[in-house]
């Protein structure tokens, strides 16, 4: 290697631990919050003294614009929006393979966005991640081929458990038990609607990881809405509240999951 290499390489290191030093991210501290200069909050963590990713709060989880908007999602519902005009219906509309990958994986960062949402009780950005990601999904299921759509459409049981929690929470944040307990029966009822399209479309696995684990966790939320009736809570009711601890062990998985997928 080359002196001016080494030199290179030197300044982009000390500059990274210069960096590391201004953010000043540690075991109690792991999560830093930024707004920068165009509005966009900037959320930092450093779930482990090795990894420091960083997520935009809105748009697209990396920032980027593609086709100069604010996700892929929204490029192909144009795409979708342009055909029916020139069409007279959606009938026919297909996008390819990788075109429907590309929309998943967006999809998969989002959701490890809204993870570390509600890890930081920031339930309104969990509400619009995971109706996008439900919206993205549902889209699948109605123009993408079986087996395409499956891809993300096994997932909609949690999609839709993590919807239902964030909108009761955000009435819980607003003193207002009995419409959070109507969001998180409108939540266990369309997860039955849900088991009941795995079953008939011979996805039993899926159908018993439903009914077992996201709907028996609305039940349990449903339980401790009924037993607080009207009185103050801490919003620490539910099972899919995380420790911090807990949370970062998770973001750490899904960050290097992310990395293969990249």
């Amino acid at each position: 290697m080359s002196n001016e290499s080494t030199r290179r390489n030197t300044r982009w290191v000390q500059a990274l631990d210069r960096l590391l030093q201004v953010l000043n991210l540690d075991e109690d501290h792991p999560i830093r919050i930024m707004t920068i200069e165009d509005g966009r909050e900037v959320i930092v963590v450093k779930p482990n003294a090795f990894t420091v990713s960083r997520f935009y709060a809105t748009g697209r989880p990396d920032g980027t614009r593609p086709h100069g908007l604010e996700s892929y999602y929204e490029y192909y519902l144009t795409q979708l929006n342009q055909y029916e005009v020139e069409n007279g219906s959606t009938d026919g509309f297909e996008l390819n393979e990788e075109e429907w990958q590309t929309l998943f994986d967006e999809s998969f960062h989002r959701y490890t966005r809204y993870l570390l949402f509600a890890g930081i009780k920031r339930w309104e950005d969990v509400e619009r991640d995971t109706e996008t990601n439900i919206a993205v999904t549902n889209l699948a299921k109605k123009y993408a081929t079986s087996d395409i759509a499956w891809r993300s459409y096994q997932y909609k049981g949690y999609m839709i458990m993590m919807n239902s929690i964030s909108k009761a929470e955000i009435c819980l944040q607003q003193n207002d038990p009995n419409t959070a307990l109507q969001h998180i029966d409108h939540g266990i009822e369309q997860l039955g609607i849900f088991c009941g399209e795995c079953l008939r479309e011979e996805h039993a696995d899926a159908e018993n990881i439903t009914r077992e684990r996201y709907l028996n966790n609305l039940i349990e939320f449903r339980s401790d809405l009924e037993a607080i009736g009207t009185e103050d809570r801490n919003s620490d009711i539910t099972n899919t509240d995380r420790e911090d601890t807990d949370l970062l062990t998770e973001l750490e998985r899904l960050l290097n999951d992310a990395d293969s997928i990249d």
